[in-house]
């Protein structure tokens, strides 16, 4: 697993979470940052990754849960906002779908790249990088840039 230094011995640990997106879509360039409590959990059976967070957006609660595997990356989010993206390492297109509550809408999405490093010394630590496109019958609507930044959360 490229990247990957060492992963906590712990199950799950309760973290601070840094999330920033930078998304470009057209000549529109947007940035977002949230800093929120969250759990990361390491699945020592499979090698699977998770990360659990919530958000408070103005149409309400947001429930996010990215899982990454050696092939794979799964983001959820329900709540306010439902939204289901599967990308595939291998840079394989998938579907999107995302309900905002007024209707379902389908996209596809493609992975362009992943990094993760985790440290655990005194304190778990770890930074989660991924870029992905979305686009509509093939033709691109977005690029996402999403940087994640993990310390372990004492409080």
């Amino acid at each position: 697993m490229e990247g990957l230094l060492r992963v906590s011995s712990k199950e799950k640990t309760a973290v601070r979470l840094r999330l920033r997106t930078i998304s470009k879509q057209e000549t529109v360039e947007e940035r977002s940052e949230l800093d929120v409590s969250g759990v990361f959990y390491l699945d020592h059976a499979t090698g699977s990754r998770y990360l659990h967070y919530e958000e408070e957006q103005e149409a309400g609660v947001i429930r996010t849960v990215l899982k990454i595997t050696d092939k794979e990356v799964l983001l959820m989010r329900s709540g306010a906002v439902s939204m289901r993206m599967h990308f595939f390492k291998e840079r394989k297109r998938s579907t999107v779908s995302v309900d905002y509550g007024v209707g379902k809408l389908m996209m596809e999405s493609e992975l362009l790249n992943i990094e993760e490093v985790y440290e655990d010394g005194e304190l778990f630590a770890g930074k989660i990088d991924f870029q992905y496109e979305l686009l509509d019958n093939g033709v691109n609507i977005g690029l996402f840039d999403v940087s994640m930044i993990l310390e372990e959360d004492k409080e």
